[in-house]
């Protein structure tokens, strides 16, 4: 608008106001008195938000998308069903998972691309010379084979380690390996040492681990070596077929991987929005939607069911503070070749690149993974150390739904971190409050996983019959009601006490004792941590204890300001902890200093065997477990193996994605893993060169050790002085 004629304007109703005024004026006396209270606006219940929400939770409704989605064919690029990273199928998944969110009433339906590897898989097969039949395989993510396959010698190695090539000439021939990816080692291994042996197709058989189910199961899992040479998996009945078919290890035939491998692919995280009456912060629920096989439960079930969730909280009416955000994220199961860290980039890239801007405004993501299997019999849920508060006290409120029919001890509350094997982790690193319901790690047995996963996971076997409606049920009741109950909380809740415990629990006393000053100087900054992190919790406490004892609408507005001001806050101090703090050894997430002292107490111990002349404790004990683990790989594969693995660890090919800036360099102890593996069969050994690299490693370690305890101290302090404002 014009200024001059806004002037007039404003001038216009200046003078009509005042002549409306004048004509309407009373004398005091003709003022009528209104002597009744000035009504409020009610203040609503939480509860009768979340028993509305659980009202309208419709789980069949996800389960018959789920079937629609496995059972159509059209979201599926070969007979096994799969749909990878940035492939048809998984586009096409895409296109219908925005078609449901704008079904269901979800706003801002937006596919947000990321870049990943890109694997197209058709359908892969063997023919033996002489038979008609075709054994059907299912590829990993590798190159495929030529046009026609490629023909020749099959050649079986046994565990293809480097052992067993031995006196064979693979060259240009395709090798048969038997492989336990649990207890032994991961494809990408064997596949290396295949390629150093100048195979040119790898077919591999698992024995056990996985896909225990049944004999005419497959087994898929993320590959985490190079695409180079074409690589599938076949079933044990198929296995022995071909192994029957040869002579002296050898047989003749057509090996077809039919993969379309190439980078820089693209895969779509496809979101959808319930608005809130304030887009400043927002909640999201997560599930990712690429899979192997049909993957009912890994992950098909999961991301219906997570808008089964968004159906129901629209469907109830509810109205939310913040934005509530639903995402699909493709990729998760694998995104690029070459790294040991491949899987997870969906998410990764979405919130590191796509939606950077959402870290510092994300107050919560909830993930989904396998929601409709009754694991054990209890139940629990993985989050931040600093959530495990929060976590307990919804699960132990009012407001949290109660298992029904399943989980008979109910659900455990002692706090489980984020582990590193899904999408949370990715948002969590990125400092993102993050919760995931508890489908892996069966926390009362000794930390191994549920037995789920030596049979179903990643298998031609995860299908619609392992569906339990009570379970899915529960978790779409109990983990909407979370984000509802997060939704109407002011202030984050974030206590820095339990991450204060993680920090002083990850402590050995006896090396710190040796190295150093009994990590005194540590100790003392997580108590001054502690004191801050208290005084913080006390802060969120009352502001959201204010809120919930609010008798108007207005006052408690006023109060979600005030927590939202201090989100800004926290979430800072929450991002720069695990910046700094949290780190992997392996896939396990770590306190950074474990890394050294883990190696140093190994080292140590691997010595004392050794000067005892008890090599095969120190092989079968320790010094395998030195370096997280690598040192298992020295064992059993050639050097030139080994250092394609270390490189892939550190990143050598392919970015580290999630775990950047969260490894370590490697202690030199290779030679005298070698040595003493070579030597174990020997008594009375001279072990001498082997315990002198294993000391001199050892000093190194001593000094990271130390240098990373005086960071980490350093940065325990500032994280205090963060926290006391």
């Amino acid at each position: 608008m014009h200024t001059k004629f806004k002037s007039i304007t404003a001038l216009i109703l200046s003078l009509l106001i005042v002549f409306s005024l004048a004509t309407c004026a009373k004398t005091p006396s003709e003022v009528p008195t209104d002597t009744s209270p000035t009504p409020t606006e009610p203040v609503p219940a939480l509860g009768d938000f979340i028993s509305a929400y659980s009202d309208a939770v419709d789980a069949e409704w996800a389960y018959n998308l789920a079937v629609e989605i496995i059972e159509s064919g059209e979201y599926a690029d070969n007979r096994l069903g799969d749909r990878q990273s940035g492939s048809d199928a998984e586009h096409r998944t895409a296109a219908k998972i925005a078609e449901v969110m704008a079904s269901i009433g979800l706003t801002d339906v937006t596919p947000d691309p990321v870049t990943v590897d890109r694997i197209q898989a058709g359908n892969s097969g063997l023919t033996l010379d002489g038979s008609d039949r075709e054994i059907i395989l299912h590829a990993y993510q590798t190159n495929g084979t030529p046009t026609g396959g490629l023909t020749g010698e099959i050649i079986d190695v046994g565990t293809g380690t480097a052992a067993e090539y031995e006196g064979l000439d693979v060259t240009g021939k395709v090798v048969l390996i038997d492989i336990n990816q649990r207890a032994n080692w991961w494809i990408g291994e064997p596949v290396i040492q295949a390629i150093e042996k100048g195979a040119a197709g790898l077919i591999a058989c698992s024995v056990a681990g996985f896909s225990e189910i049944s004999d005419d199961a497959y087994n898929a899992n993320d590959f985490c070596g190079p695409a180079t040479i074409p690589t599938a998996s076949i079933t044990r009945n198929d296995a022995a077929y071909l192994r029957a078919n040869m002579t002296d290890g050898v047989a003749i035939g057509t090996f077809v991987v039919d993969n379309e491998y190439s980078k820089d692919g693209t895969s779509y995280n496809v979101r959808g929005t319930i608005k809130g009456r304030d887009s400043s912060e927002a909640i999201i629920f997560g599930a990712h939607y690429d899979a192997y096989y049909e993957s009912f439960q890994d992950d098909t079930i999961a991301w219906t069911g997570m808008l089964a969730i968004a159906k129901a909280m629209s469907d109830s009416g509810y109205v939310p503070e913040r934005d509530i955000i639903f995402v699909a994220h493709g990729a998760e199961e694998w995104g690029e070749s070459n790294t040991n860290y491949d899987w997870a980039l969906g998410s990764y890239r979405q919130i590191t690149e796509t939606r950077a801007e959402w870290q510092g405004k994300i107050v919560a993501f909830i993930n989904f993974e396998l929601p409709a299997y009754e694991f054990a019999s209890y139940t629990y849920t993985h989050s931040a150390p600093e959530s495990y508060g929060l976590v307990e006290r919804y699960t132990n409120s009012e407001y949290a739904a109660k298992p029904v029919g399943v989980y008979p001890d109910g659900i455990l509350t002692d706090g489980y971190q984020t582990y590193t094997y899904s999408d949370d982790f990715s948002y969590y690193v990125s400092g993102v409050p993050s919760f995931i319901n508890g489908f892996l790690i069966d926390v009362e047995n000794d930390g191994d996983v549920y037995d789920f996963y030596y049979k179903y996971y990643h298998t031609n076997f995860d299908t619609k019959d392992t569906y339990n409606a009570a379970v899915l049920e529960w978790q779409l009741k109990f983990y909407g009601g979370l984000g509802i109950f997060i939704d109407n909380t002011p202030a984050v809740e974030l206590d820095f006490g339990y991450q204060a415990e993680r920090l002083r629990d990850s402590l050995n006393a006896e090396i710190a004792t040796l190295y150093a000053d009994g990590g005194a100087a540590y100790l003392a900054a997580i108590e001054k941590y502690t004191t801050a992190a208290d005084a913080l919790t006390a802060k969120i406490d009352d502001i959201n204890a204010r809120y919930l004892a609010a008798a108007t609408a207005d006052e408690r507005a006023e109060i979600m300001t005030e927590g939202k001001a201090l989100n800004r806050t926290t979430l800072a101090i929450f991002k720069s902890t695990q910046d700094v703090l949290l780190a992997v050894s392996a896939e396990t997430p770590i306190v950074p200093h474990e890394w050294y002292q883990s190696n140093i107490e190994l080292i140590r111990e691997t010595v004392a065997y050794l000067e005892a002349g008890d090599v095969q404790s120190a092989v079968d004990e320790t010094a395998w477990q030195i370096n997280g683990i690598a040192e298992w790989y020295a064992m059993f594969f050639d050097e030139a193996t080994v250092a394609h693995i270390r490189g892939a660890y550190a990143g050598e090919f392919a970015p580290l994605n999630w775990a950047q800036g969260k490894t370590f360099t490697l202690a030199d102890v290779q030679a005298a893993t070698r040595l003493i593996t070579a030597a174990y069969d020997e008594t009375n050994g001279d072990f001498s060169t082997a315990i002198a690299i294993y000391n001199a490693a050892l000093i190194e370690q001593v000094g990271w050790y130390a240098a990373i305890l005086v960071r980490e101290t350093e940065a325990i302090n500032a994280l205090a002085d963060e926290m006391t404002f």
